[in-house]
């Protein structure tokens, strides 16, 4: 982990600040992005998305975000891939919390080798959803608390 992470920063500067820092999802299925989104945003968790791994890795490269949720099955590049990439990364996102989604439970030991700090199984409801989202966050704000 880097000394400047974007949790870090967050923390830091204000509960406010870090509240309005938006989470990132990473799906490539138009209706599930609307849904989740849809959902995210009832939840009171503003979120960006990003169409695939490669555009949510240049997307963690130029701004922060709270969270990301990032499905594994995608065009190009995979979500633990990507995860992958993501840790690696210099700056403020190279710990973000993110979450891997996924439709086969079998995904998640190479979810959790990549970084993941959470797994969810698709279909995701709403409350699993908004649990998974608030566990995130509160990680990230007790990784940095001091």
């Amino acid at each position: 982990m880097t000394s400047d992470s974007s949790c870090q920063q967050s923390t830091v500067a204000s509960t406010d600040r870090y509240a309005a820092e938006p989470g990132l999802l990473v799906e490539d299925n138009v209706l599930v992005q609307q849904s989740l989104q849809h959902a995210l945003e009832v939840l009171g968790f503003p979120t960006k998305i990003a169409a695939d791994g490669n555009q949510a890795i240049e997307m963690l490269r130029h701004e922060p975000f709270r969270f990301v949720l990032m499905d594994v099955q995608m065009p190009g590049i995979s979500g633990i891939d990507a995860l992958a990439i993501i840790r690696h990364l210099d700056g403020a996102n190279s710990d973000v919390p993110v979450a891997i989604m996924s439709g086969n439970e079998s995904e998640s030991a190479a979810a959790t080798a990549a970084g993941a700090d959470e797994f969810m199984i698709k279909p995701i409801s709403v409350q699993t959803l908004g649990e998974t989202v608030r566990q995130l966050i509160a990680r990230c704000r007790r990784e940095h608390a001091n």
